[in-house]
Formats: C-alpha cells, structure tokens, sequence
C-alpha cells in the first residue's frame, strides 16, 4: 500500500477534484480530473477488524475476486495509507453509466422498461448467490447499469465470497433483507411486481422445488414489510 505522507501530496492528488460524497467525518468520494474516481475510508472504531484487514484492502482484494467469478466491477488502480488523514483510499477508473436506482427515476412510467429492468437485476442477483457472493450494500443504489445495458457492482467493500459452492437458503434469505433494506427500492420492486422479481430469480437459479418456494415467501415478506 502506497504511503501518502503530507497534506500537499495529497493536495497535488486532488487538486481540481469533485467531492461527490461527504458526511460531518469529511470527503468520502471523490472525481479526479482524469475521470478516476478516489474513495477515502475511515476506521469507524479504535478496536476493530479494520486495523488488521483495512478496508481499502478488503475493496481492492474483492474487486479482484468479482473479476476472477466474471461479475463486472471497478478495477482498482492503487490503494493508498493517508497517515496525516487517519484514512486508507482506493482509487481507480469510474465505470460509465448510472446506478440502477437512478435508471428506473428516469424511467417512472415506462412500464416494460422497468420489468425488464427488474427481471435483469433478479438474474444478476440469482447469479451472485449462485457464485458464493454474499454482498451485503446489494441495494439498488450499488447496481451499476453501465452505457452497454450490463449490470455491474459498485462500493464493494462489505462483501462475503465463498470459496467454492452456493450461499445457502439462509444466507440468500439473509441478502433479501439487505436488497429490500431501503423503502424507494421497495418501492421500484412493488411497483414492477413481487413475482416478476421472485420469478425472474428463481428461473436463473437451479434450486429444489422446497428451497424456491421458501426463499419466494421470504422475498414476499421482506417486500411487504414498511421497516427498515
């Protein structure tokens, strides 16, 4: 990991970037001028795993295991130890497109687009379970649809990768609840149908009769639920 040792180092790093993402710790993404994009991360608690597994290492080490299993996703350029920020920092090269929250906004009313749309995440998602992945941010805001209509993952840093096999039906059961976790992305699911999702997941997956039907009453619950 590359040392950033000094406020100016960073500064010449920076220096013309867009701060895209910020809370009262500080700047948290950033775009370079050059169209890469730096993400800053912070270690939350004085005890915590991140002091043996950083998270900048953790997002670099999955964004090469997504890659390896064929799950498009950003490519890491380097990361970074921001000693005089008390942060870690990943920069690598943006991928073109709009999350799939943002996709289906600009597509309120088109009806089709969004079953579509839909049924592709639901087979993306069945993919991702189907290969050992268990990402816990999988919510509508980190589903990439990139300019060539495919489906990619950003912010990947909080992920499970099995080394070989499927996840489970409870862990499966478990992810729903982070995809159904915010209520607009309930919303778009809702809206587009519980069956068209269910369905289309289902049909991508090579499950016994009993586990499709387990995991279609979990996905109707989670749908159903008004919490978060």
């Amino acid at each position: 990991m590359q040392s950033i040792n000094n406020p100016q180092a960073f500064e010449a790093l920076t220096r013309g970037a867009r701060i895209l993402e910020q809370d009262h710790f500080g700047i948290k993404v950033m775009r370079l001028p050059d169209d890469r994009i730096l993400k800053l991360f912070r270690r939350k608690r004085l005890l915590s795993s991140q002091i043996w597994s950083p998270l900048a290492v953790r997002f670099k080490q999955n964004s090469e295991a997504l890659i390896r299993r064929g799950i498009p996703t950003v490519r890491i350029d380097q990361i970074f130890e921001l000693p005089h920020l008390h942060r870690q920092a990943v920069l690598y090269q943006a991928l073109p497109g709009s999350t799939l929250r943002d996709w289906i906004d600009q597509r309120a009313d088109e009806e089709v687009d969004l079953r579509q749309q839909i049924e592709a995440y639901a087979a993306f998602v069945a993919q991702l379970h189907d290969c050992g992945i268990l990402f816990r941010s999988l919510h509508l805001g980190n589903v990439l649809v990139t300019n060539d209509g495919t489906l990619a993952l950003i912010d990947i840093a909080d992920m499970t990768l099995r080394r070989s096999g499927a996840l489970s039906t409870a862990q499966r059961k478990r992810n729903f609840k982070h995809i159904t976790r915010y209520p607009i992305d309930r919303k778009h699911l809702l809206k587009a149908g519980v069956d068209i999702f269910a369905h289309a997941y289902l049909n991508a997956t090579c499950l016994s009769a009993k586990v499709q039907w387990v995991l279609e009453q979990a996905l109707k619950r989670q749908l159903s639920t008004t919490t978060r």
